[in-house]
């Protein structure tokens, strides 16, 4: 008797795990294989308060990359992109980058990383103008090179000190505490061709930065306005949604109160 009335019992509840596990789709966080940032760029010499940046990253497009590995070699030398001489390289010789300022913006819970942080580029030709822009690359512990971010196009003159620019970035998702290198290709805009690079062996305000990203940085947890869940994206296979985990969430608490709710009852002998 005590085992026909256990069967019925299950019986009756399996239906409802059948139905949460059922519903339950397939996701994978995006911070499993990919990585999410957010970037803007200004001319350094711009009137911009902190509240405005502030509004304008938030306003940004946010960009998933392929999470950054920590094993491989990388190239100190040549395109991070394509390590084949080209035309560029006799472009090169007209460019350079005179120096690279690095800010380091926000820590939110003092741990000493940082999860947005800011790169002042100051280019020169030896032409009396020129147009270019910067991509900037990101090194995880002396792992390969991972693209990160590009600059608006900017005008340079010479060797002004005058016409630098900024990247301001701010990692949002899928980057784990540690220390990154900070690597900066410059692009003839005219030409759409990189002419020079520029890494932490040139300069070492831009070797080892104390990085991690906002949601481990409890960014989230300070500013109201923004929600938590948009700094992990979920990706969903099918066509469920999070409600399938709300569903199997309320299959369980419903299983579980039945439970709590109502004791076992054996038939008398």
């Amino acid at each position: 008797m005590l085992l026909d009335t256990i069967t019925k019992i299950m019986n009756l509840k399996t239906p409802l795990l059948l139905i949460g596990l059922l519903s339950l789709p397939s996701i994978t966080m995006a911070s499993d294989n990919t990585s999410s940032i957010k970037s803007i760029s200004y001319a350094s010499d711009a009137v911009i308060d902190a509240s405005s940046k502030d509004a304008l990253l938030q306003l940004a497009d946010t960009s998933v990359i392929t999470s950054m590995p920590k094993e491989g070699a990388r190239t100190e030398s040549g395109s991070a992109e394509k390590l084949t001489l080209t035309t560029s390289y006799m472009h090169s010789g007209n460019f350079s980058i005179y120096n690279v300022d690095t800010n380091l913006i926000s820590d939110m819970d003092y741990d000493g990383f940082y999860h947005r942080f800011g790169i002042t580029i100051d280019a020169d030709t030896s032409y009396t103008d020129a147009n270019v822009y910067a991509k900037i690359y990101l090194s995880y512990e002396g792992g390969p090179w991972s693209y990160m971010a590009s600059s608006d196009i900017y005008h340079i003159h010479s060797d002004s000190a005058q016409d630098a620019f900024t990247i301001e970035t701010e990692l949002t998702d899928g980057f784990h505490a540690g220390y990154y290198d900070v690597r900066v290709e410059l692009y003839d805009a005219d030409y759409n061709e990189w002419v020079f690079s520029y890494g932490p062996y040139d300069d070492s305000s831009i070797s080892a930065l104390p990085l991690e990203d906002s949601y481990n940085d409890n960014f989230y947890d300070g500013y109201s306005e923004y929600d938590h869940t948009a700094t992990t994206e979920v990706f969903v296979s099918g066509h469920g949604s999070m409600g399938g985990w709300l569903l199997f969430a309320l299959s369980l608490m419903l299983v579980a109160r039945k439970f709590n709710t109502r004791p076992l009852r054996f038939a008398k002998a």
